[in-house]
């Protein structure tokens, strides 16, 4: 249905067919997917944990949009959550009692099509015009790298929403191939454009260039609905924002986007210069440095005379997203950023300049070429994927031991800066000190004195905090004098922030709670993880 083109079953030649190839790719993804999540789930000792704590930031402000709220403690309003869209697409499965399920299988299914609909264009553009004892060796090798360069078996084990990200950014790409080379605009381009836009912040680069795109085309009423739907939506968010007292921006992304705070506070000339001082650290990144090729590339494919006029439209339109992501986007993270920026490019490339790598001499040298390219992007991918499991057991070792604590063993007011297990399924209140469930704290981080540590005992004593699971790298001269420690826990560390907790009581009659919280805490903690009681000071 999504196919660049719809009669190769009609011509098809040899054993391997764009439909066999495509089922190749997904029954490789899913076998590889499901020993993945299997791994990982022994490794968090039976349970599902995810590799990353941001996605239950995302489960916890669900919950708070089941009670009639927006944020992680409910009735009090935050702006967490670094999606318009996700959380209500997980609400759902937190009404169940399935969130952490449902998020793995949206993501699951997500990049399943994704991966699908980049395996029926490689095949429309490449491996159909291969001689066909040719096809076989090289449509194994494509189906066995293109998942991966697409961080397949790594990003939906994050939980977060980039792989829905990365199938509407697909999606996007091939309406707009389409509309180029049919002269019709398919009935799932504006829905793919707005929810490559609602779903992460990034897609408005993609949706801007994709309506500009329906312009070039002469398909303006396309684009003005798409325009006008896509002002609608961001106007309605905008303004419920606005009704709550919070920023346009959620507070996660401007803490950690410069040129996303500057630009919430209208200040256009921060904007440049944190958008040029993010550039030179994508140029430094290894993924950032390929990825800088590729919009090269594109650039160069969108203005040959030599490219269709469908391959230049898509080359266009994914040169400017991808120059929007080196100067604004971030990468790395468990490889969560990029991969949406890896399909650009990549369908994009297959798109423009696909068949003119099937006609190179030898034969074998077009396959060559692209397996390189995709081996090149795929290496990082790799280790994400033998790190998952690892990762989901060092998130079970430290923030699903931290929420065991804060709701099991000493359920108080805590303030944390790791927000998202430590607050979800928690009724008590969560005080997020690094700023993502606080705007308050967020605003702090960005005054001339920051963070100090008077404010921070302010924010506490004001919120009525007890005690504080906090990382002390993280907070060097700020965690206040009159705090003490207890204990610290100590864990693994893959995608953590570190692998020492530090236990601060905050409230001083709460001390012989506290220590006999933490005396029946420390025999229940999984192997790999320790707490050492550290003796108090205090009377």
């Amino acid at each position: 249905m999504f196919s660049v083109r719809t009669n190769d079953l009609s011509r098809e030649r040899g054993a391997l067919t764009g439909r066999t190839f495509a089922t190749l790719c997904l029954a490789i993804f899913l076998f590889l997917s499901a020993l993945v999540v299997w791994k990982a789930w022994q490794a968090a000792d039976g349970h599902l944990i995810f590799t990353l704590d941001d996605p239950y930031i995302h489960l916890a402000v669900a919950e708070t949009l089941l009670q009639g709220g927006y944020g992680v403690n409910f009735p009090e309003t935050s702006s967490p959550s670094s999606s318009i869209l996700y959380t209500l697409l997980l609400a759902p499965f937190v009404a169940l009692g399935i969130g952490p399920a449902g998020a793995l299988g949206l993501s699951l299914a997500a990049q399943g099509a994704a991966i699908w609909l980049v395996a029926r264009l490689i095949w429309d553009h490449l491996l159909e015009a291969l001689p066909e004892g040719l096809r076989l060796p090289a449509g194994s090798g494509v189906a066995l790298l293109m998942p991966l360069a697409l961080n397949g078996y790594g990003l939906p084990m994050t939980g977060m929403e980039h792989s829905i990200h990365l199938f509407a950014t697909v999606l996007v790409m091939l309406g707009l191939h389409r509309t180029a080379e049919t002269d019709r605009v398919p009935v799932w381009l504006i829905p793919a454009i707005l929810l490559a836009a609602l779903v992460r912040f990034e897609g408005f680069a993609l949706a801007t260039a994709a309506i500009g795109a329906l312009v070039w085309c002469r398909k303006g009423r396309s684009a003005a609905l798409a325009l006008l739907l896509l002002a609608l939506v961001t106007a309605f968010y905008a303004a419920a924002m606005h009704r709550l007292g919070l920023p346009p921006l959620p507070s996660s992304v401007m803490v950690k986007s410069g040129s996303s705070a500057a630009a919430s506070e209208g200040h256009l000339l921060s904007v440049a210069i944190n958008g040029l001082r993010d550039l030179n650290t994508s140029l430094m990144d290894r993924n950032g440095a390929v990825l800088a090729l590729g919009c090269l590339l594109t650039g160069l494919l969108a203005v040959s005379p030599a490219v269709s006029r469908p391959g230049r439209l898509v080359a266009a339109v994914a040169a400017v997203a991808l120059g929007a992501h080196l100067m604004f986007g971030k990468f790395g993270w468990f490889g969560r950023y990029e991969p949406y920026a890896v399909a650009l490019a990549l369908v994009a490339l297959t798109a423009a300049g696909g068949r003119a790598l099937s006609t190179l001499r030898p034969v074998w040298a077009g396959p060559t070429v692209a397996l390189a390219v995709l081996g090149v992007v795929a290496v990082p991918f790799l280790t994400t994927a033998k790190d998952t499991p690892a990762a989901s057991r060092n998130i079970f070792e430290q923030q699903y031991q931290m929420h065991r604590f804060a709701t099991g063993f000493f359920p108080r007011t805590v303030a944390v800066n790791d927000l998202g297990w430590v607050a979800y399924r928690n009724e008590g209140h969560v005080l997020d000190l690094w700023g993502l469930g606080s705007e308050e704290v967020r605003q702090a981080t960005r005054t001339a004195g920051g963070l100090t540590p008077e404010l921070i005992a302010e924010l506490a004593d004001r919120k009525g905090a007890v005690y504080a699971m906090i990382y002390d790298r993280w907070f060097k001269g700020r965690v206040p004098p009159s705090w003490c420690r207890m204990a610290v826990l100590r864990t693994s560390l893959v995608t953590a922030g570190s692998d020492e907790v530090s236990f601060y009581l905050i409230n001083p009659a709460e001390a012989p709670a506290m220590a006999g919280a933490l005396a029946r805490f420390a025999p229940t903690l999984p192997a790999g993880a320790s707490l050492q009681v550290v003796p108090c000071p205090r009377p």
